[in-house]
């Protein structure tokens, strides 16, 4: 104890020579360092009155000096009583304090001084005892310091409790191993402490790993070796079992941590909202929706207490946070309150397309008539004016004037859209070379060589004006098509706009979807448009105003772009997604001229009125029995470009046969014994001897229906059939018997743009049976179904409105 007693008076005398050392230094600074702002003077001129001053004044330590030796004198306390201190520390400060002396470290780290450990590790609530394979140390080591066990790197939260090893990422690709990789031949399994890895197999530490191979390979006797392997085994049963234990106590400490943190937060947050209040922002704190709540704040939502000094710094910010979120909600209510006055415009609207049913021309939707000028005035109206129905009295009076203008501004817009068609494919003709199609350009001008000599001027081609361009839109060979409506590629189809513009058999110009990128994969068929569009029903196509997509931009509900079908959102009336049709444009020349009729003088509307039907002689299905008999489908004229877009899209000038009034008492309607059967099927239903679950309605009707009383509204259905259409209004309005154009009305697009279902009509014809059919009663090299059609035409018989977003 001798040696013990030397060190400790020589530490006492040090830190007695540190005391009056630090003492003198303080005096001098004092001295050196008067309150006064007066001339230094030097110390021996002082009087005896400020001499005396200076020795009675208290000499302090420097606030920030170094401190030295304040616990020098820990040591020589009585070892119950610092046994009794360091029992009420935590484990990790018990740890930090064997490693700042070796006096500490020497003291701590002996076994006498177990009880320290055990008192401080008690001092954690629900913390698992200390594992018999571990020592205190290394078990607070473990749980509380947060240093990697390799590399010693700091702040690793991460903890593999089953191999007792606290190992950062960068250290674990090194350190971890997986058995199936490095060690096969002698199983490990069970006798070394292991964890999941990523793939699902056991990975271990590798100095374990080693430690164990060696070990057990220094055994010669098989009996020691598999007793040591049961050891092991033993040991690694207790260190998963521990090491659940832990695991469950270290999700707990993070859960109440978790909590903790929120308590924190939540006090903090009702500390900065009693200081707003204050200040008087309580209602607009009560106005603040929930994705922009306090809580979500970075001022807010740290997990530390509201001290005065932290509001000063804080206080402006938030200030202005407040500030920024009143401006946001008289937003809010600002946008609210023109809904409300929308909804009365839309009201107006529903009423006016009402009281004008049947449509005979287009109709604006809500959102054109919202954007109207004289309509956005009064939406915009300031908030404190009052809006009701008279406020819109003079839009009703002048509701035909506005929608007649709006009808103007679409048409222009349509106009524009063949002009830019125009432009694009305007070719560069010269003088000399054959005059093209007179109606659509004019290459006559000053440019021209009349007498032949010399080099020819390239001459463009004029564009007709806007009235030429409206007075050809009513031809039946002005054709559109809808990018939105094509069933095959959805919004793909600006892809394969390409045309070839050849007449020809060949379908060589028809591209497909994979060649377009070059890479030879596609089917040589052709591409799948859309239903033939002619103008003027063009102009209420749906597609223009109503889009299939996931409606983002309307979460306020505003009644003008709110549309509750599946996926779908009002827009304003564009033409964008229009495209001019020259291909089809030609085949339905090619079909007016088969008619007798001037395709650059007749309209749709006569064509409609005078509703040909011409039989495709393309696909003729040739009689088994006569030799000069065949089968040919019939179809309208309208049916009938459909049909050549369809399944002879590569071909324009397709042969046809128009069927005359002494042809059409043979026109068969192949459905018509089907009908027929349905019709008794029906009649032993409704007599009760059937059930009605055999009886299969058939849809036979044109879907081109819509409900009058869901008008505009976000409820508004697509185009149905009649017999549908009743059922939702006796469902869905509790209408038993309605009435057209009163309930229900049809569409104006109808029937072009929509499902219209085409009567199955065929018609035998006497012709030349051609060299290349078999004759009939001999056996057919090819099925029937190949001679009639092309590889070309086996497409889908469905032609509408699927989309694919």
């Amino acid at each position: 104890m001798a040696p013990r007693k030397r060190v400790q008076s020589q530490s006492a005398g040090t830190a007695q020579a540190l005391d009056d050392n630090v003492k003198e230094r303080s005096v001098a600074a004092c001295v050196a360092h008067p309150t006064s702002r007066k001339r230094k003077r030097p110390l021996e001129k002082y009087d005896e009155a400020e001499t005396s001053q200076v020795d009675q004044a208290k000499v302090k330590r420097p606030r920030w000096g170094r401190v030295v030796g304040r616990l020098a004198g820990l040591m020589e306390m009585p070892m119950d009583i610092l046994f009794e201190i360091f029992g009420h520390l935590m484990p990790l400060d018990v740890l930090r304090l064997a490693r700042t002396t070796k006096q500490f470290r020497r003291l701590l780290m002996h076994r006498s001084s177990v009880s320290i450990w055990i008192a401080a590790r008690k001092n954690v609530s629900d913390l698992p005892d200390c594992p018999p394979y571990m020592s205190e140390p290394q078990f607070a080591n473990l749980v509380f310091d947060t240093h990697c066990h390799e590399c010693l790197s700091p702040n690793i939260r991460s903890v593999d409790w089953r191999i007792g090893r606290r190992i950062c990422s960068k250290c674990a690709k090194e350190c971890m191993v997986e058995d199936y990789s490095l060690f096969v031949g002698e199983s490990v399994y069970k006798a070394v402490p292991s964890k999941y890895g990523k793939r699902g197999r056991p990975s271990y530490y590798s100095k374990d790993l080693h430690e164990f191979q060696s070990k057990r390979a220094s055994f010669t006797d098989p009996e020691e070796r598999d007793k040591f392997v049961k050891e092991r085994q033993a040991l690694v049963f207790q260190m998963e079992k521990h090491g659940a234990l832990l695991e469950v106590w270290a999700a707990n400490q993070a859960k109440d941590r978790s909590e903790q943190l929120d308590d924190l937060r939540r006090e903090r947050k009702e500390a900065i909202i009693e200081k707003l209040t204050e200040l008087g922002w309580g209602f607009e704190i009560e106005q603040i929706p929930y994705r922009d709540d306090l809580s979500h704040h970075r001022l807010v939502k740290q997990p530390t207490r509201l001290t005065s000094r932290i509001w000063a710094n804080i206080q402006v910010e938030m200030v202005r946070f407040m500030e920024q979120m009143k401006s946001q909600r008289l937003e809010r209510e600002r946008k609210a309150l023109v809904i409300s006055r929308k909804r009365i415009a839309v009201s107006i609207l529903r009423a006016y397309k009402i009281s004008h049913l049947p449509l005979t021309e287009v109709m604006p939707e809500p959102m054109d008539f919202c954007a109207i000028s004289q309509v956005l005035e009064i939406l915009e109206l300031p908030t404190e004016t009052q809006v009701t129905e008279d406020t819109f009295a003079p839009i009703v009076e002048k509701m035909d004037d506005l929608i007649g203008e709006w009808r103007t501004r679409i048409l222009g817009s349509l106009v524009q859209k063949v002009k830019d068609s125009l432009y694009s494919h305007r070719p560069r003709a010269n003088c000399m070379s054959e005059t093209p199609d007179s109606t659509m350009m004019d290459n006559t001008g000053p440019s021209a060589d009349p007498t032949g000599k010399g080099k020819a001027k390239v001459v463009e081609p004029s564009i007709p004006d806007d009235s030429r361009i409206v007075q050809d839109l009513s031809l039946a060979t002005s054709v559109f098509n809808c990018k939105c409506c094509n069933p095959r590629f959805g919004i793909f189809y600006g892809l394969y706009d390409a045309d070839s513009g050849s007449d020809t058999d060949s379908t060589s110009s028809e591209d497909d979807f994979l060649d377009s990128w070059g890479f030879g994969l596609g089917p040589c068929r052709p591409r799948s448009k859309s239903n033939p569009l002619f103008y003027p029903k063009v102009l209420g196509h749906r597609c223009l105003t109503k889009q299939h997509g996931f409606n983002w931009d309307n979460p306020s509900g505003d009644p003008t772009k709110q549309y509750d079908y599946p996926m779908g959102n009002r827009t304003r009336w564009t033409c964008n997604l229009l495209q001019v049709d020259e291909k089809t444009g030609k085949m339905a020349a090619n079909v007016v001229a088969i008619c007798g009729m001037d395709p650059e003088m007749t309209t749709t509307v006569e064509m409609d009125q005078l509703n040909y039907q011409l039989a495709c002689l393309e696909c003729l299905e040739w009689s088994d029995e006569e030799w000069d008999q065949a089968e040919a489908p019939v179809f309208g004229w309208r049916a009938a470009v459909t049909h050549n877009c369809r399944s002879h899209a590569g071909r324009t000038n397709i042969g046809w046969k128009l069927i005359t009034d002494e042809l059409a008492s043979d026109v068969v309607d192949v459905d018509e014994e089907y009908r027929a059967g349905q019709a008794i099927l029906s009649a032993v239903v409704l007599q009760g001897l059937v059930s009605d679950d055999v009886y299969a309605h058939p849809s036979e009707e044109e879907e081109s229906w819509l409900c009058a009383h869901c008008l505009d509204l976000p409820t508004e259905t697509e185009c149905m059939e009649l017999s549908r259409m009743k059922t939702h209004l006796s469902l869905t309005h509790s209408i038993l018997e309605p009435q057209e154009n009163q309930d229900y009305y049809k569409d104006f697009e109808a029937p072009q743009g929509r499902r219209a279902r085409t009567p199955h009509l065929k018609i035998s014809l006497t012709m030349d049976r051609p060299d290349h059919i078999p004759a009939p009663g001999e056996k057919h090299i090819r099925d029937r179904w190949y001679l009639r059609f092309s590889e070309d035409e086996l497409e889908d018989d469905y032609y509408g409105d699927d989309f694919f977003f």
